[in-house]
């Protein structure tokens, strides 16, 4: 069995709540998205080996930083990144009005030894909608992450995928290939109290009806305990216990 926490940190706003969270929990795999490449020195701290895909650079406090996705583990393990919109050759300072042109999208892949038991896992981060529906951009850039993931070994999915159950039908086409593992009386990950409000048509509701960050799984894998925790990050961070069939 592995722990394993998913968490979209935005950038270093919430370093302060971040960290004691970590330090508390402990996850034997650990993944990030929206994460600066300089926040890998404060995992290494606690022990952590990091490997890091970056997606786009921003000035943050006057300093240019590359932010991207993160897997962080202490025990062994292998790893690669796959680009399925721009490649990392492409990866530039990121504006908001031509966002699909100053973004690259990976997915990161790692096996990780736990115990014996091999863990294959991948995060990404999807482009968001203005509403929470799919829009042409997302569905083709969706289309392109399943096809190319679909080529590795069979693994636990995670991230944050901008595609909330209920109003965008992307997230169907995900559980046709694996499982939703967060329960339902969650129904939405974004936190009332930190995420920025009025950036979406939908205000109020998203903090009601908004889920977007998941742990998705196919075979051998199964999650159990799966939680989400609030008053971390600007989304929740979601916590489970992975299981693999024959350990």
């Amino acid at each position: 069995m592995a722990k394993i926490i998913t968490l979209n940190i935005e950038t270093n706003k919430h370093y302060s709540t971040v960290l004691p969270f970590l330090d508390k929990e402990s996850p034997d795999i650990l993944c990030l998205q929206e994460a600066p490449e300089q926040f890998a020195p404060e995992l290494v701290k606690r022990g952590y080996q990091t490997t890091y895909a970056p997606m786009f650079l921003k000035n943050i406090e006057e300093t240019q930083m590359s932010i991207g996705l993160m897997i962080a583990t202490k025990a062994p393990l292998s790893w690669g990144k796959n680009y399925y919109h721009q490649d990392e050759a492409s990866v530039t300072l990121y504006n908001p009005d031509t966002s699909l042109e100053t973004i690259a999208i990976p997915y990161l892949f790692a096996e990780i030894e736990i115990e014996g038991a091999r863990f294959s896992i991948a995060t990404t981060h999807m482009i968001d909608t203005e509403d929470g529906t799919e829009d042409a951009a997302q569905i083709e850039i969706t289309k392109k992450l399943l096809g190319l993931i679909a080529k590795e070994k069979p693994h636990i999915l995670c991230g944050d995928f901008n595609m909330p159950r209920g109003y965008n039908r992307l997230h169907g086409e995900m559980i046709k290939k694996y499982k939703d593992n967060i329960p339902p009386h969650y129904k939405s990950s974004l936190d009332r109290n930190l995420h920025k409000l009025g950036n979406k048509i939908l205000t109020e509701p998203i903090f009601d009806e908004y889920m977007v960050d998941y742990i998705f799984t196919q075979p051998p894998y199964t999650a159990s305990n799966v939680r989400l925790q609030f008053g971390v990050s600007d989304h929740a961070a979601v916590i489970a216990t992975i299981s693999q069939a024959g350990y």
